[in-house]
């Protein structure tokens, strides 16, 4: 994952901060939320410069010796579906559920092309370090397998990045950005167009929920959905991000961060889980290096878990979610 704290694209917000009476909810706003036509531009800008990263990355995706394109254009597919969500006040709603939905589904298959290239890449690092060859050659059977896996998901991927255009989704949705921005197409906008205190505060509280896991290592499914929940809260918080300043950079970091180790978390437990058939082979040899391989993901697995303890430790000591609950 990238470690530097993702910026969108810039647009014009007006200088002045202005609280609203203590009677309601704190808050920071600022010219561009009481200006339709602004409003209707910066979400514009937002969501186009998110389907740009998206489709920039096609080409790439589309030749599967690169592996870097696809999570890159994975990633961009989660921005894209969260500024969805941050403005649907302003978008057609009907419209707005289906570029999800089918944005969503490029995303899953996306998602399985990066973990199997994860795996496949831990697996070619792992064999270097062995000197055994008959080990060498067990790895080799597991990552050949793999690879063959991953060969069947590039085609998925192409099947449905050509249906996905050829629903001529994406001219759609541009079409309606443009509209958008230009002012042509003004949609009702008042404050709850912007839900960003509403919205916030909803990603955290889920991300909160999981806290009790937190000191179970072993709860795969519940830290696999903290990772989840603390990446939706990331992507949203970037999209606001203008409104606050470098001030709100601390919370996208530990949002991040967060998300960066649950993610490693969750690689090394779905290879542990694929390395676990392998190891139901007759041959002993076979199950001795696999079991080899288990252990090796068993090892960097607790090493990160340390590091994501440590982590949230810190986060609680600063009072981190504190302070951001208190932003609004």
């Amino acid at each position: 994952m990238s470690k530097h704290v993702f910026l969108p694209p810039t647009v014009n917000i007006s200088p002045p901060h202005t609280k609203l009476n203590f009677s309601m909810p704190r808050r920071i706003l600022s010219g561009i939320m009481r200006n339709k036509l602004n409003v209707c531009r910066y979400s514009s800008q937002i969501i186009s410069e998110y389907l740009r990263r998206f489709l920039v990355e096609r080409k790439g995706v589309l030749n599967s010796s690169e592996i870097e394109p696809v999570h890159r254009m994975r990633v961009a597919s989660r921005r894209l579906r969260a500024a969805l969500n941050a403005f649907k006040g302003m978008l057609p709603a009907k419209k707005t559920k289906i570029w999800t939905r089918e944005i969503s589904k490029i995303g899953r298959v996306l998602g399985q092309a990066r973990q199997l290239d994860v795996q496949i890449k831990f697996l070619e690092s792992a064999k270097k370090r062995l000197k055994n060859n008959l080990s060498i050659f067990h790895v080799e059977v597991v990552i050949k397998s793999l690879k063959k896996k991953r060969r069947q998901t590039q085609k998925q991927i192409n099947i449905v990045l050509e249906g996905f255009e050829a629903k001529k989704r994406l001219p759609e949705l541009s079409a309606y950005l443009g509209k958008l921005s230009s002012g042509k197409h003004m949609c009702p906008i008042d404050q709850s167009n912007l839900p960003e205190g509403t919205i916030i505060l909803k990603r955290l509280n889920k991300l909160l929920v999981f806290v009790p896991y937190v000191s179970k290592p072993q709860s795969i499914k519940e830290l696999h959905r903290m990772r989840i929940a603390a990446k939706k809260l990331r992507y949203t918080l970037e999209i606001y991000r203008p409104y606050h300043g470098s001030d709100f950079d601390k919370y996208i970091r530990a949002s991040r961060d967060i998300q960066d180790l649950l993610g490693d978390l969750h690689e090394f437990d779905c290879l542990a889980g694929v390395l676990a058939d392998f190891s139901k082979k007759p041959c002993k040899d076979f199950k001795d290096t696999v079991s080899y391989l288990i252990q090796e993901c068993a090892r960097k697995r607790q090493a990160v878990y340390i590091k994501f303890i440590r982590l949230w430790s810190n986060l609680e000591k600063t009072r981190m979610w504190e302070k951001l609950k208190r932003e609004f």
